[in-house]
């Protein structure tokens, strides 16, 4: 269960590990809710606005289910509140918190770090990697509701969606870093799904900014559609639909391949002509993000498997496949950009997502790299629910909801020995 007072919310970036390559060439999630706040060991808390966040398993796959309420913490043992927890290594630049909003998802470029908020407050906003952490503009249309944000890492341009409170309303802007709080362009959705709102995973933005891609759905025939736009303009250059829910969008490096989340398949989509080039079955719908490399040869695809397929000049084939009795990979996964290397931080659901483990491959051998095992107790699930990698794979990021007392980081950093 992950949990949120709106006294304690942070917006954090990437933990700089000594000696580690500069924090605009780490393409990674830096924060995907560190809605466990630090002090969680307490033994009351103030109330106030929470939201929960509970993951069920089904044959399907998983079904995330969400509770936003007014309430009191549960009290803990006093001797369980006095638990020493241990602090974050290496170096962080800065951290930016929030009384209201809770952060959703993070996306760097050269240059900047821009952040998506959902619920009250939810807004876009944009923080320079060398400054303190001070917003240098915000944005919203709504006040409240979903967002979620992409970068590209080698241009400045921004792509962001948003969705109203109510789910009825959907809108994708352009922005720049100069734009000062005004997009360069909006689109409103034609279509809304209030049960499926906006959110970090169903947009993207190519490395060289050209392309911006994201995915809609409608409440009403209850088919998805993807979106492509060019990001300097924001004309919609290509639509595809099909009702196969699609739950979140990767591009490749000049944007001409799109890797769509769908519940249970992973579809590569030619992002000029609308053609599929790919499509593979998944073995899980929920709580999943496929994610591909630079030159699309290389594509993840998570459940409850851990599936990588790459590109041997004609087609792509599974190269690499991995499983484990009771664990759930779908929700943390990553491909370095080079395709030289995947990840994932699979989840053991039947102990209540207490305990997991962190893979590394080697995507050319085949071979696995190593691994790291966590485990933890308390209430609160410890879920996966992102990932990122440098270039070359030699440093990954893998993000967890944390559980009750942080007996790992919600954020842990990895060499390419899992060290």
């Amino acid at each position: 269960m992950k949990k949120k007072h709106t006294a304690q919310s942070a917006f954090r970036n990437v933990r700089i590990l000594t000696g580690f390559l500069p924090v605009v060439a780490f393409a990674v999630l830096a924060l995907f809710a560190t809605a466990n706040p630090s002090t969680r060991g307490e033994r009351t808390r103030a109330a106030g606005v929470t939201h929960r966040a509970f993951m069920r398993v089904t044959p399907q796959g998983i079904i995330q289910s969400t509770h936003i309420g007014n309430s009191k913490e549960p009290r803990v043992a006093g001797g369980i509140a006095q638990r020493r927890v241990s602090g974050p290594l290496g170096n962080t630049l800065w951290q930016y918190d929030d009384t209201t909003a809770i952060a959703d998802g993070v996306s760097i470029d050269a240059n900047n770090a821009w952040g998506a908020w959902i619920l009250s407050g939810a807004r876009l906003t944009i923080h320079a990697i060398t400054g303190n952490g001070t917003p240098a503009w915000s944005f919203s249309s709504f006040g409240s509701g979903s967002s979620g944000v992409a970068a590209a890492k080698g241009a400045d341009r921004s792509g962001f969606m948003e969705s109203n409170a109510a789910g009825n309303d959907f809108r994708q802007h352009g922005f720049r870093s100069s734009s000062n709080g005004a997009p360069d362009w909006s689109f409103p959705y034609p279509v809304s799904d209030p049960n499926l709102p906006a959110s970090s995973r169903k947009v993207a933005t190519s490395r060289d900014g050209s392309t911006i891609a994201a995915v809609v759905s409608d409440s009403v025939t209850q088919n998805s559609t993807l979106y492509i736009f060019d990001a300097n303009t924001g004309a919609v250059t290509l639509t595809w639909t099909d009702p196969l829910r699609m739950d979140g969008v990767a591009l490749t490096d000049n944007g001409s391949k799109a890797l769509v989340t769908q519940d249970n398949r992973a579809t590569l989509v030619d992002t000029s002509s609308g053609n599929i080039i790919f499509t593979v079955a998944g073995s899980g719908a929920g709580n999943i993000f496929y994610p591909i490399s630079g030159d699309g040869s290389v594509f993840a695809v998570g459940g409850f498997n851990f599936d990588v397929y790459a590109f041997n000049g004609t087609t792509y084939v599974q190269v690499i496949h991995f499983t484990r009795a009771n664990f759930w990979f779908g929700g943390a996964s990553t491909v370095s950009h080079d395709g030289s290397t995947a990840g994932t931080f699979g989840a053991n659901y039947a102990n209540g997502w207490l305990s997991g483990e962190v893979y590394l491959f080697d995507v050319p051998s085949h071979n696995m790299l190593g691994s790291y095992p966590v485990s933890g107790t308390g209430m609160y699930q410890g879920t996966p629910i992102g990932a990122g990698s440098n270039d070359n794979g030699t440093v990954m990021a893998f993000a967890s909801w944390g559980t009750q007392f942080h007996d790992w980081p919600e954020v842990m950093v990895f060499n390419r020995s899992v060290e």
